[in-house]
């Protein structure tokens, strides 16, 4: 489990009370962000010191269940439930019982952060899928020192306070706590001699590429998990996930409802009258389209599997929905026609009925 969870207070990172709802933290997190971001303050590591710890913040306090994990170890470890010491000599460490509880490992290391970016793609190639690049900055370990912080990954010693095991008891009469050593910071090793190359963070910020697959037939908003893609985690931990969220840039023509596809046709009065075969467009090819005789507007027409298709699910289909266009002009001979057609059409209907169509 997260050892500095007992050390760091996220709300206080972020400014939040402890009861703020996610729209305030999610609020809160924009605002640190913008102001700490890497890009904003070339040069800054306290600022990028910063930056890391509000998106750790965040990351835990916008998850539900992270964050109720949090709150419960934050609370245990208030109330002294770290472990026993006296004559029994019982000294059992806080990362073992809350190990056992939520699921982490007694070591106390912690897996890499979980990183989110945004890509944006065609309304096409949503549906047929895509492998493209996504550009990230990351954390990535360096390579310099190898992830220790020391210069050469050498100029360091065991640390003589805890004995290299990372951690103190600290004795409170009955009670003992376990906690990470204030020498060496919970990484058993000294650094004697500090890596230029990250200044002894063990991690340096990285341009990088992604190369994201996008399935066939994500939605807006899907979000793509990249297992390993995020920053890095402590020594024999994973490193943490990179969320990728997919945004489709909207058709030309092609509306969406889930796997079917809706298109708006204009047809000529004398097609929607006289009945009529139209071609009509798909995702990929053209597709014939019978009109019967004397359609309505707003008639829609089921093209059967030219929807769009999932990876792995049934494709949908396509409905083709007819509006009647008028012509926006008409020479003296069409006018005289239309006119005969329409008193033809409604002949024997009541006068009334007429009147009220053509006053």
């Amino acid at each position: 489990m997260n050892r500095d969870w007992l050390e760091k207070d996220f709300y206080a990172i972020l400014g939040v009370s402890k009861d703020a709802n996610n729209e305030e933290i999610k609020k809160a997190y924009k605002k640190l962000a913008r102001e700490n971001h890497p890009d904003l303050n070339p040069g800054d590591t306290e600022a990028e010191k910063r930056f890391k710890e509000i998106s750790e913040a965040s990351a835990i306090l916008s998850d539900e269940g992270k964050r109720q994990e949090y709150d419960q170890v934050r609370a245990m470890g208030a109330s002294g439930f770290s472990g026993f010491s006296g004559s029994q000599g019982f000294n059992v460490d806080i990362g073992d019982i809350f190990g056992d509880i939520f699921g982490f490992g007694g070591s106390g290391r912690r897996k890499g952060q979980t990183y989110q970016t945004n890509l944006t793609i065609s309304f096409t190639d949503a549906a047929s899928g895509i492998e493209t690049n996504v550009p990230l900055r990351k954390e990535v370990v360096c390579e310099e020192c190898r992830g220790n912080g020391s210069e050469d990954g050498k100029a360091f010693h065991t640390c003589n306070i805890c004995n290299g095991s990372g951690q103190t008891a600290s004795n409170q009469g009955f009670f003992s706590f376990a906690q990470p050593c204030s020498a060496c910071k919970g990484q058993g090793n000294v650094i004697d001699k500090e890596c230029k190359a990250c200044r002894a963070q063990g991690s340096v910020i990285k341009n990088e590429t992604i190369k994201v697959k996008v399935p066939a037939g994500v939605d807006n908003g899907t979000v793509i998990r990249l297992r390993g893609y995020g920053g890095p985690g402590d020594a024999g931990a994973p490193d943490g996930d990179l969320l990728v969220q997919v945004g489709v840039e909207p058709h030309k023509f092609f509306k969406r409802n889930g796997s079917d596809l809706i298109l708006e046709v204009p047809l000529l009065f004398s097609e929607a009258a006289l009945g009529a075969t139209i071609k009509i467009p798909t995702l990929d090819k053209t597709v014939n389209l019978k009109i019967p005789q004397g359609t309505p507007s707003g008639k829609s027409f089921k093209v059967k599997g030219e929807g769009i298709s999932p990876q792995g699910r049934r494709s949908g289909d396509l409905y083709v929905r007819v509006a009647i266009k008028p012509p926006s002009k008409l020479s003296r001979t069409g006018k005289k026609k239309l006119e005969e057609f329409r008193d033809e059409g409604y002949e024997g209907a009541p006068e009334e009925y007429r009147g009220y169509l053509y006053e």
